[in-house]
């Protein structure tokens, strides 16, 4: 995929690391896309680097993770990113993050992969609109790692590549 020129699609969306969590930054060539089955309790239990990020933090930020999860919530953020929260199977208490940013934004519909964003945010409405839908559902999501500024959350996937309903 050629990723157009950050300036010439979509409009403003997000800011912090916002290349970063688009996949539209200079070392996106570095994310090996074949991903690696993980548990939400590993992801959480990864030590966020010291000091600020300026490029992809390795190994996490260049991996795309698996992991099976209850979809507690998916809202709409500031940046329109659709913000998911994932909670461990096993104990719901243990909870993280998963981003799909929007294919409109700079950067997202610059990353040549905007078209999978599309259809990752229309498979979660089509399945959460749906009459099989059901309260808390088991999902499998798959995305890159990442780090966000430091606030209360532990772990993070950003973009999200794909979404099951096991």
């Amino acid at each position: 995929m050629s990723p157009r020129a950050a300036g010439t699609c979509g409009g403003a969306c997000g800011v912090e690391r916002w290349a970063v969590k688009t996949l539209s930054d200079a070392d996106r060539e570095r994310v090996n896309l074949r991903p690696v089955n993980t548990t939400i309790e590993a992801l959480i239990a990864i030590q966020r680097p010291v000091g600020p990020l300026a490029g992809r933090a390795d190994p996490v930020e260049v991996t795309v993770y698996q992991v099976e999860a209850r979809l507690l919530w998916l809202f709409t953020e500031a940046d329109n990113d659709y913000h998911l929260v994932l909670a461990s199977p096993r104990d719901t208490t243990l909870t993280m993050i998963a981003e799909v940013p929007d294919p409109g934004c700079a950067g997202a519909c610059a990353s040549g992969f905007a078209s999978v964003y599309a259809q990752v945010r229309q498979k979660l409405l089509d399945y959460l609109n749906s009459p099989q839908s059901v309260a808390r559902p088991l999902v499998r999501i798959t995305g890159v790692g990442f780090f966000d500024y430091i606030h209360s959350q532990r772990g993070e996937l950003h973009p999200v590549l794909a979404v099951e309903f096991p």
